[in-house]
């Protein structure tokens, strides 16, 4: 395998860029959250009034939770980029696993938006699921 890293095709390195792009999404988002502190002001203000706040732990679950979402997502794109899942003879199961979770982070992040009234976030996070899911589909369409 790492001796085909010399027979790529510039078309490969489209996968680097979907990979470099979650990574530092989701590597950012994580590092933030993991040096908050604890749960921020502004998310319990933001969700203090919502359903959420009643959950066994209060806004500590849904906020670790995304947390650790977001921790997985960017373990998962570290992995494919470090097991070459970018070259077009490579399984890309990581790149996969990540692109499908992060559909769902995003599904997530969009209900928490709309439940607190915050429109043109849930707009941006539609925006950030749909280019998820056309990285997907480019990701299965190549490895088909």
């Amino acid at each position: 395998m790492y001796k085909d890293i010399f027979k790529t095709d510039t078309s490969d390195y489209k996968f680097i860029a979907i990979q470099a792009l979650f990574l530092v999404t989701f590597g950012l988002a994580s590092l933030v959250k993991w040096n908050s502190g604890g749960v921020p002001e502004a998310f319990i203000q933001q969700f203090g009034s919502t359903w959420l706040a009643a959950l066994p732990l209060g806004l500590a679950l849904p906020y670790y939770l995304i947390a650790v979402a977001e921790t997985l997502i960017f373990v998962l794109f570290l992995l494919s980029l470090f097991r070459l899942e970018w070259l077009a003879t490579s399984d890309k199961m990581y790149l996969r696993l990540g692109l499908i979770i992060s559909l769902f982070l995003f599904v997530i992040l969009a209900y928490g938006l709309r439940l607190t009234g915050q429109y043109g976030g849930k707009a941006n996070t539609f925006f950030y699921f749909g280019v998820t899911l056309f990285s997907l589909y480019i990701t299965e369409k190549e490895t088909a």
